[in-house]
């Protein structure tokens, strides 16, 4: 068979694959996408969170998604922590264009998304399996996959990107994935064709609206989700430690699924005159975050890259988010192939930001239960606080939905808790907003007020310049609309609240920070620059001195460095 040439192998056809491929063929790139599967097909994680869709919006498939007549979630209600009473979050409380999204059927959904990618010009192979990455002088060059008919083939690629879910095939290659052990679980799950009962028939407080949330209840043996689908279909999943059903058939495990549900007190009138619908399976929920999103020649995404846990329906919004940041990232690789390096460290330092926060929250989720009679759940404690974020920032950040913000103003709100929410949230949790550390947060934001002392050019010359203690000097990736821009970014701590202070400035003056440390004056520093540049541009000292003391006059109004007397 032929090989196919292209600019993109992506590997999977889930949310994550097929919306990448779609923002990159729009961005005219060659993309082959192979999947080996075919649509539809059965897939577990209904539950979405508002930010999808702005994600959905930049690849031009909401307007596929609204139609498709999913059940509306907006918001979710909870039975956890010290008793028994449900509490509920809605997403109408956070200020925002979307106050709600979808509760989806994954095989409609998934297809969806597919079928856009191919009608966007995606190279779309289903059946397609994927063994492994080529390499070729320690990079990936290509794919090998073999089809429904038997017939092995390569994809030759510029770029090849797994996004295969947590079958992760090149994080399996590459030996990248570490298993987080404090979230290590097991997800049974099926579907019930329920009757007309909702939550707000059984449940009092609830508003009409509230008939599409997710319903969470926690049981002795882990907890139960309820999701309602279109059509009267209810997904029903069990989350429990695997070593509650290791040695049961699979037919006993079902039957354990079953007893659970039929146990459950808070589903049994909401399930009164269902039935089950035939279908069972069970997945690994096992934490894992690979040691690396990127390698030469190749990048990892969605649940390919790190899957969090169910608690918090991340999943597609995490795997969404770093599409977006993916699609910058290649982009600029494939441009402009120097910058690679900063643009795939870029997009792992975002994007695994983001996942650890979903961690750090996941954690302090369990650690909230209180039935002390619940074995399970003790196992569940978290670890050192101190080595976490507080409750506070955990809940801050989720509620803000990207638990970072960015540029993207409109996706900051995945999660759904808003500051309005915390008190229900930590009350039903038994909680107290304060009851952990508080540990500064680093953001970028725009630097405090220029010191009021004015540093000449020759003054910056003359002494002996040092960054101030706890300044960070690095190459950056600045973040713009027409894609990534590389920049020196230098972090100052100690700004307004506490904050980090972020200083950009263009990337060659990393030469001159690089020998900024406090041992030579500014004059010292040019000459050494013209020795280092000898045989290029601009060598002579004296052509370098304006530059290097402007660079340092600038940093010490900032702040960001002292000036020694010699």
């Amino acid at each position: 068979m032929r090989a196919v040439e292209c600019d993109v192998a992506v590997v999977g056809g889930g949310p994550a694959g097929s919306s990448l491929a779609t923002l990159l063929k729009q961005g005219g790139y060659r993309v082959t996408l192979l999947e080996r599967e075919r649509f539809p097909r059965p897939h577990v994680g209904e539950s979405m969170l508002p930010g999808v869709l702005f994600a959905l919006g930049k690849t031009g498939a909401l307007e596929r998604v609204e139609r498709a007549g999913f059940t509306k979630k907006y918001g979710a209600t909870y039975i956890w922590g010290r008793g028994r009473d449900p509490w509920t979050i809605r997403f109408s409380e956070v200020p925002q264009d979307r106050t709600f999204t979808f509760q989806c059927d994954r095989e409609v959904f998934d297809k969806l998304l597919l079928d856009h990618a191919r009608d966007e010009g995606v190279d779309v192979r289903e059946g397609h399996q994927v063994t492994r990455a080529h390499m070729t002088d320690g990079r990936a060059t290509g794919l090998s996959f073999t089809n429904d008919d038997g017939e092995s083939g390569e994809v030759r690629a510029r770029m090849c990107v797994d996004a295969s879910g947590q079958w992760s095939v090149l994080g399996r290659q590459f030996r990248l994935r570490e298993h987080n052990e404090n979230l290590r679980h097991v997800a049974l799950f099926g579907h019930y064709h329920g009757g007309p009962t909702t939550l707000p028939d059984v449940l009092t407080d609830m508003e009409p609206t509230d008939a599409g949330n997710v319903y969470v209840v926690a049981v002795d043996d882990g907890w139960l989700w309820h999701i309602p689908l279109a059509g009267g279909l209810r997904s029903i999943g069990l989350v429990t430690d695997p070593e509650r059903i290791r040695g049961m058939s699979r037919t006993q495990r079902r039957k354990y699924w079953q007893r659970q549900i039929e146990s459950c007190e808070e589903y049994k009138e909401l399930l009164e005159g269902g039935r089950w619908a035939g279908d069972f399976d069970i997945v690994s929920d096992w934490s894992f975050i690979c040691k690396q999103f990127h390698g030469p020649g190749y990048l990892l995404v969605g649940d390919a890259a790190c899957f969090v846990d169910p608690i918090l329906a991340s999943g597609i919004a995490l795997a969404l988010q770093g599409v977006l940041r993916a699609t910058k990232a290649i982009r600029t690789s494939l441009e402009a192939p120097d910058l690679t390096g900063l643009a795939m460290d870029w997009y792992q330092d975002g994007y695994l930001e983001q996942a650890n926060d979903f961690v750090d929250m996941a954690n302090h989720w369990y650690h909230g239960q209180r039935l002390q009679e619940s074995w399970f759940w003790t196992a569940h404690r978290l670890v050192d606080p101190s080595q976490n974020l507080s409750l506070r920032q955990a809940f801050v950040f989720i509620s803000s939905g990207l638990t970072r913000e960015t540029p993207e103003e409109s996706i900051r709100y995945m999660g759904g808790f808003t500051p309005g929410q915390l008190a229900v949230t930590y009350e039903a949790l038994g909680l107290e907003a304060d009851s952990a550390p508080e540990h500064p947060v680093e953001s970028s934001t725009v630097p405090a007020a220029r010191r009021e002392i004015a540093v000449t050019a020759e003054q910056a010359l003359a002494g002996r310049p040092a960054f101030v203690t706890g300044a960070d000097v690095r190459a950056w990736m600045l973040e713009t609309e027409s894609g990534l821009q590389p920049v020196t970014r230098v972090a100052i701590p100690g700004g307004a609240n506490g904050d980090t202070r972020e200083i950009l400035m263009s990337l060659p003056t990393l030469s001159v920070l690089n020998l900024l440390d406090g041992t030579r004056t500014g004059d010292q520093m040019a000459r050494t620059m013209a020795e280092r540049f000898s045989g290029s541009v601009r060598t002579d000292a004296a052509a370098l001195r304006p530059i290097v003391g402007s660079v340092i006059a600038e940093l010490a109004a900032e702040g960001a460095v002292d000036l020694k007397t010699p």
